[in-house]
C-alpha cells in the first residue's frame, strides 16, 4: 500500500491523482541511491511513468544501476518560481533493474517517445562519439512507490 501525504505541514498535499500528472508532466526527476558508505547518490534522469511506477533509462555501467539493485530508491521532482507557484513530489520505494524484454521494449519506446525531440540526433555529433554511444548497452530501472509526498502551494 502506497501512502500518500504532505511534505510537510505548512503545505497543501496533491491528491493521488494529482501526484502522478504532475508526474507525467515533468521533463526530469532527481533519483536517489545509497551508497555503501552512507552517502547519497543522486543523479538527475529522464524518465516516464507507467502504471504508478516510475521508469528510469541508463547505462549498464552506471554506478546508480548496482546502487538500484539494493532496492530502495528516491525520487523528487519540482516546479515553479513564485512561492504560490511552488509544487513538487517526492517519491520513496522500491527498486530493481528490469530483466523482462518486453518491459524493457515497452518503456524504452514510451522514453524515446517523451524525448523525442531533446534526444541527440547523429548528424548533430562528432562520428567516433555515436559510434562509442551505440555501443554502450541500456539499463532500465523501475521504481515501485512506497510512500509519496507531494506540495502544491497554488492550493495554500
Amino acid at each position: 500500500m502506497v501512502v500518500y501525504k504532505r511534505a510537510n505541514r505548512q503545505y497543501v498535499a496533491m491528491s493521488e491523482d494529482e501526484v502522478w500528472k504532475f508526474l507525467e508532466s515533468q521533463n526530469k526527476v532527481y533519483a536517489g541511491f545509497t551508497m555503501k558508505n552512507g552517502y547519497p547518490h543522486v543523479s538527475p534522469l529522464w524518465f516516464c511513468v507507467e502504471n504508478r511506477k516510475i521508469y528510469l533509462r541508463t547505462h549498464d555501467y552506471k554506478t546508480k544501476v548496482e546502487l538500484a539493485r539494493t532496492g530502495k530508491a528516491c525520487c523528487a521532482t519540482d516546479d515553479g518560481f513564485l512561492y504560490r507557484e511552488l509544487r513538487g513530489v517526492i517519491v520513496w520505494g522500491r527498486s530493481r533493474v528490469l530483466t523482462d524484454q518486453g518491459l524493457i521494449r515497452h518503456v524504452n519506446e514510451i522514453l524515446d517517445k517523451k524525448y523525442e525531440k531533446q534526444q541527440w540526433k547523429p548528424a548533430d555529433m562528432p562520428r567516433g562519439w555515436v559510434a562509442e554511444r551505440r555501443r554502450e548497452a541500456r539499463a532500465f530501472i523501475e521504481v515501485t512507490p512506497q510512500r509519496v509526498d507531494s506540495w502544491d502551494n497554488s492550493k495554500v
